[in-house]
C-alpha cells in the first residue's frame, strides 16, 4: 500500500476517511504527497523524515531544517490549468508555468531560517515542484553532500548543485568556513547570508521573461512575469537581519572535489555502506523509450513505448490488444493481482534478438510483467527536448550510467549509487538496474505533474503469486471505499 489511485487503491471520497499502517522504513529524507486529481500542484504535500536509530555522518552537524521548494501557481491545477494543458488549445503541449517559487509556503524574501548560534547544520532540500528544476546554493559557504533521497553518502563537497522534480539532497555547512571576502570591508560585519534557489530557465519550452499564459486571469499589475531567482536568509543567531553585503554580490566557495553541473544525479557521490551495497547481475532487461505527440484528438500525450497511461488512444499502429488487466479507479491493480493472480493477461519475458537478456513484456496498456526476484536493467531513452524525472514506487533502484556519465558503469561497478528518483537528460538516455523483491503493482512515472497527466507513467507488476505467498489479502475496508 502506497496511496497511488489505480494501482493499490481507489480515491479516497469526500468526507470519508483513511487509515494508512506502515513500517517506517526506508529511513532518510521523503515526502508524502497526493497522486490524485493534481493534488500536490495545488499544495498537498509535505515532508516526511525518518531518522535512522545510528545516522550516517551525525557527527558532521548539530541541527538541521528542512527546505521544501515548489512552484506556485496562481490557478488551481485540478479545475484550470490540467484542462487547457490536455485540450485542442494546447497543440504544442506547452506546460503551465509557474508564477513563483515558494520555500517553505513562502515567497523569496520572506523566509528566514536561523541557526540559533550553532555552528554545523544539516540542510534537508526536497523538491516538491510540479514542473521546476532548481540549482541549490548557499553564498560563501561549500555543501558537503551526505544523503541523495534516501541513500547516506561519504560526504561530497561542491559549491552548488542541481536537484529535478522529487529529488532529495541533504548537504551540511560549517559556518566557521565562510568566506569573510564576500563582505566588502566598508560595511559592518554580516550576521547572516543568502541561500538561493535558482529555475533553471532552459528546462521551460518558452522564453519566461515575456511569456503570458493563455490561460492567465489579469490582475494588478499585469502582466506579472516568472522570476527564476528566488532567496531566502540565513541567520547566523536568530535574528532576521539582512546580510550586509548586495544580495547580487553572490559567491560560492568549495574544497574538494566539485560534482558535474551537468550531472543532476550526482554519481560522483559514493554509498556511505560500501559493504551492504550489493549490486546483483542482470537478468531480465525493459526498454523504455519517451515521445512526445498527439494522440486522435490533437490533445498532446506522453508516451512509453507509444502507449500513453491511462489514455484510450494509443500512438503509432500500436493499440489496446488486453484488457484483462486494468488501469480503473474501482478496481485497483493491486487488488486485480489478487483476484486473478495467473490471468492478468501480461505476457511473460521472452528472448529477442535486441538484448542477451529476457526482455520484460507488456499487455500493450502500460502494464509490465516482473518475474518476483527478477533484477531488470531498464534503459530509458529520452527523445524529448526537455529533462525528466523518473520516479519509481516501491523501490529504490541503482544508477548505472547516464548519457552524460557514459563511463560510470565501468567506473563505479560493484558501488553504483542507489536512489528512487533519476534524471533522464533531454535526448539522452539512463540505465538503472531493480531488483524486483517487493510484489505489489507499482507505478512507474515522470514525476512532473503535467507529464504524469499526459500519460508518461507505466505499471510494473511484480510476483502477482508471490504476493499472495506473503499472506497479502484485500482489506475490507479498502474495499468498501472502491464501492462508494
Amino acid at each position: 500500500m502506497d496511496g497511488a489511485v489505480g494501482a493499490t487503491q481507489c480515491p479516497i471520497p469526500p468526507n470519508t476517511e483513511m487509515t494508512y499502517k506502515f513500517k517506517a522504513s526506508p529511513a532518510g529524507t521523503s515526502w508524502y504527497h497526493g497522486h490524485f486529481l493534481d493534488q500536490y500542484a495545488d499544495g498537498l504535500f509535505g515532508p516526511l523524515i525518518i531518522h535512522r536509530r545510528v545516522e550516517p555522518n551525525k557527527e558532521h552537524y548539530d541541527t538541521e531544517r528542512i527546505l521544501m521548494v515548489s512552484d506556485w501557481y496562481n490557478d488551481v491545477a485540478r479545475t484550470k490549468l490540467s484542462r487547457w494543458y490536455l485540450s485542442t488549445n494546447n497543440p504544442e503541449g506547452i506546460e503551465p508555468i509557474p508564477d513563483a517559487i515558494i520555500v517553505n509556503g513562502k515567497f523569496s524574501q520572506s523566509l528566514f531560517v536561523k541557526a540559533n548560534g550553532a555552528k554545523h547544520i544539516r540542510f534537508r532540500i526536497i523538491n516538491a515542484a510540479a514542473f521546476s528544476m532548481y540549482s541549490f546554493s548557499i553564498d560563501g559557504l561549500p555543501l558537503h553532500i551526505i544523503e541523495l533521497d534516501q541513500t547516506p553518502v561519504k560526504p561530497y563537497t561542491v559549491s552548488s548543485f542541481v536537484i529535478n522534480v522529487a529529488q532529495r539532497v541533504s548537504c551540511y555547512v560549517n559556518l566557521d568556513e565562510f568566506d569573510q571576502s564576500l563582505v566588502p570591508a566598508e560595511v559592518p560585519k554580516t550576521k547572516s547570508i543568502y541561500i538561493r534557489f535558482r529555475a533553471m530557465a532552459d528546462m521551460y519550452p518558452v522564453d519566461i521573461r515575456s511569456y503570458i499564459a493563455p490561460y492567465a486571469t489579469p490582475r494588478y499589475p499585469y502582466p506579472i512575469f516568472f522570476n527564476p531567482f528566488y532567496l531566502a536568509v540565513l541567520s547566523f543567531d536568530s535574528s532576521n537581519s539582512l546580510p550586509t553585503y548586495p544580495v547580487h554580490q553572490e559567491r560560492t566557495e568549495s574544497s574538494g572535489t566539485d560534482s558535474d553541473p551537468e550531472d543532476t544525479n550526482i554519481l560522483g557521490a559514493r554509498p556511505f555502506y560500501r559493504t551492504n551495497n550489493r549490486i546483483p547481475d542482470a537478468t531480465h532487461f525493459l526498454k523504455l523509450v519517451i515521445t512526445f505527440g498527439p494522440d486522435s484528438n490533437n490533445i498532446n500525450r506522453a508516451y512509453f513505448n507509444g502507449v500513453s497511461y491511462g489514455s484510450a488512444s494509443n500512438h503509432g499502429s500500436h493499440q489496446v490488444s488486453n484488457t484483462k488487466c486494468v488501469t480503473s479507479n474501482k478496481i485497483p491493480l493491486l487488488h486485480q493481482m489478487a483476484m486473478r493472480p495467473n490471468n492478468l493477461g501480461i505476457p511473460s519475458p521472452i528472448m529477442t534478438n535486441a538484448s542477451r537478456l529476457p526482455v520484460i513484456q507488456s499487455d500493450r496498456n502500460g502494464h509490465y510483467l516482473f518475474p518476483f526476484g527478477a533484477v531488470v536493467d531498464i534503459l530509458l531513452q529520452n527523445t524529448d527536448e526537455g529533462e525528466h524525472p523518473f520516479h519509481s514506487h516501491g523501490y529504490n533502484f541503482w544508477i548505472i550510467s547516464t548519457s552524460e556519465n557514459p563511463q560510470a558503469e565501468n567506473l563505479y561497478r560493484g558501488a553504483y549509487l542507489q536512489r528512487d528518483v533519476v534524471s533522464v537528460p533531454a535526448n539522452g538516455w539512463v540505465k538503472i538496474r531493480l531488483l524486483a523483491n517487493n510484489p505489489g503493482a507499482w507505478l512507474f512515472h515522470c514525476h512532473i505533474e503535467w507529464h504524469m497527466d499526459a500519460g508518461l507513467a507505466a505499471a510494473f507488476i511484480v510476483g502477482p503469486n508471490a504476493l499472495l505467498a506473503q499472506g497479502y489479502k484485500i482489506n475490507p475496508a479498502h474495499k468498501h471505499i472502491c464501492s462508494k
